[in-house]
């Protein structure tokens, strides 16, 4: 049997071993209207860091960050900090206090949620989190399409469209049936997947290279400044570049796909113990992308696409078999992504755009039913939609998904820190808060100049903060 054949097989196996599992996870359904989007808020700790952990940790850490780390080198490190700093805060610090916000209101979505910390009906406050979330979801959602779509090309030369295409049919087959709980099952075997991929495939590529002896004399060789944590940046460009790094950190309290987690975790020793874990699996995958890219840099001198590192690692280096499961790795990770943010807009849109004002028995089983019938439906429409996307245009997938990154994390990110945090944030810091997070990434992104300086996730989270808190100040006497 030919290699690729093997390859493909093993890869087929995989991809159907995961569609069952999705599907074996309705045994575990209930008739509650939270079961489809939250999976009843009974997640144990390993369900909770792993599914939260591969949901952000996505093709652009297996893809991505391969490729960032294969043309920067060293100074790709500086990331890692920055990452750890927004896990620990996320789980040590919010997590308990918004899994407890929700239960008590109630709330299954971020908006409801945002809403419910200030008691209140207000439109803006719902539809600002609606707009924001669906917009950067769904770019979110195209980038982790396109990045099937360049696995499958460089693995089992399928053309890029027919990659986009088959990842989406994979995501789509147990999300839309089994929900919430079937993507956080289905997550903890993607998350294994993911570490024991980049654990290997690392040791393997400093194998082949001949040692860290001779892959060092080869990077020095390409350009000594691979191998400095500077990255032969100097001043403020090197300030704003370590400060960008570090500042993708920041993020983590605005993801509605992690937050979402917190809010179905099952208990507060639930909560410790998967911080816990999940922070030794980020350090583990963050610290084998890396080092995997600076080994793949050695070996293969210059790619097209450094983006394509690992799948062509894959299938150059490995037997068959174990390639075609470190690709399924890969689209473990695309998928674990991919899902969970179908699930977010869908429920966005399903509760807070059309079931906005509803009053609706939700006990009653006619109602739960065609809330989880319109769940569906939103969540397949939408997925065409970001297939859509991905098949018009071949993006940067790091670049995309750090653009989606920011606008939610700046949106949102204070305003859940000060609302949890804080007793006097109002509504109207929120939505201000809100406001300036979005316009600022967008602006700031679109803005050459201002786009040199600094990643601009850094200046439009501090901005919402302090708009946030200074808007809240102003407004004590209406809250």
């Amino acid at each position: 049997m030919e290699a690729n054949s093997v390859m493909v097989i093993s890869f087929i196996v995989y991809s159907l071993f995961i569609v069952g599992v999705g599907l074996f996870s309705m045994k575990r359904r209930k008739d509650t209207d939270e079961d489809y989007v939250l999976a009843n808020r009974e997640l144990g700790p390993w369900a909770s860091s792993l599914s939260a952990s591969a949901s952000s940790e996505s093709g652009w850490v297996m893809l991505g960050l391969v490729g960032l780390a294969f043309n920067s080198g060293l100074s790709a490190m500086w990331i890692i900090p920055g990452i750890a700093a927004g896990y620990l805060f996320n789980w040590f610090v919010i997590a308990e206090k918004l899994r407890k916000a929700s239960l008590k209101s109630g709330a299954v979505t971020l908006p409801q949620f945002i809403a419910g910390m200030f008691d209140s009906d207000s439109r803006l406050l719902r539809l600002i989190p609606v707009i924001v979330i669906t917009a950067a979801m769904l770019g979110y959602v195209a980038a982790q399409m396109n990045a099937a779509g360049k696995a499958f090309e460089v693995t089992f030369a399928l053309p890029y469209q027919s990659g986009v295409l088959v990842g989406a049919v994979i995501v789509l087959a147990y999300t839309v049936t089994g929900g919430f709980r079937a993507i956080c099952w289905t997550d903890i075997i993607q998350a294994s997947f993911m570490l024991v991929a980049l654990i290997v495939m690392p040791l393997v590529m400093l194998s082949e290279v001949g040692g860290y002896e001779i892959f060092s004399s080869l990077l020095t060789a390409t350009d000594p400044n691979l191998l400095s944590l500077s990255g032969g940046m100097s001043g403020y460009g090197l300030l704003g570049f370590v400060i960008g790094m570090l500042g993708i950190g920041l993020g983590y309290p605005g993801q509605p796909h992690i937050l979402s987690r917190f809010m179905a975790a099952k208990d507060s020793e639930t909560v410790k113990k998967a911080g816990l874990i999940a922070f030794v699996w980020m350090a583990a995958v963050y610290t084998g992308a890396i080092s995997f890219g600076m080994f793949a840099r050695a070996y293969f001198g210059t790619l097209a696409d450094a983006e394509q590192a690992l799948p062509l690692a894959c299938s150059e280096l490995l037997p068959p078999v174990l390639a075609g499961f470190v690709i399924a790795a890969i689209v473990a990770a695309i998928c674990s992504t991919a899902d969970s943010q179908l699930i977010v807009v869908s429920s966005v849109i399903s509760r807070d755009v059309f079931g906005w004002g509803k009053k609706e028995d939700k006990t009653s089983p006619e109602v739960i039913a065609r809330h989880q019938r319109l769940d569906r439906w939103v969540l397949v429409g939408l997925a065409v939609v970001a297939v859509f996307f991905a098949l018009t245009e071949n993006r940067i997938i790091f670049d995309f998904v750090l653009y989606a990154w920011s606008g939610l994390g700046a949106a949102f990110g204070p305003v859940i820190i000060l609302g949890l945090l804080w007793k006097k944030t109002t509504k109207q810091g929120a939505i201000a808060g809100m406001l300036t997070g979005a316009v600022v990434t967008v602006v700031w992104k679109n803005v050459a100049v201002l786009k040199a300086i600094v990643y601009e996730l850094v200046p439009a989270f501090l901005l919402a903060l302090a708009l946030t808190w200074l808007v809240s100040l102003m407004t004590q006497k209406n809250k």
